[in-house]
């Protein structure tokens, strides 16, 4: 159990990490470092900040619904300045 549930939240964020350098690799060709730096930062904590999310439930299932959870509440936030920096991955991405 506990071996699926560490698979199921490696596949979702090995997901965003696809997502990341895909976005690394366009972003180089424009010679624009910041945000791709601010990307990771923001990667490098949504991946610390659900991975021990997902040690505190039981299932596999109930890894899912966490990270479905925490996209559905980063979508959520507003665009107000200190809250944009934690939906900063998202709206880099959604920029691209």
């Amino acid at each position: 159990m506990q071996a699926m549930k560490n698979a199921a939240n490696l596949g979702i964020l090995a997901v965003w990490a696809t997502l990341g350098v895909i976005f690394t690799l366009t972003s180089l060709n424009a010679a624009a470092l910041s945000p791709v730096l601010g990307f990771w930062l923001w990667f490098g904590g949504f991946a610390a900040v659900m991975t021990w999310a997902v040690s505190q439930l039981k299932s596999p299932q109930g890894a899912l619904v966490a990270h479905a959870a925490a996209f559905v509440v980063l979508h959520c936030i507003p665009r107000i300045f200190p809250l944009t920096l934690l939906r900063l991955g998202l709206d880099l991405l959604g920029a691209r």
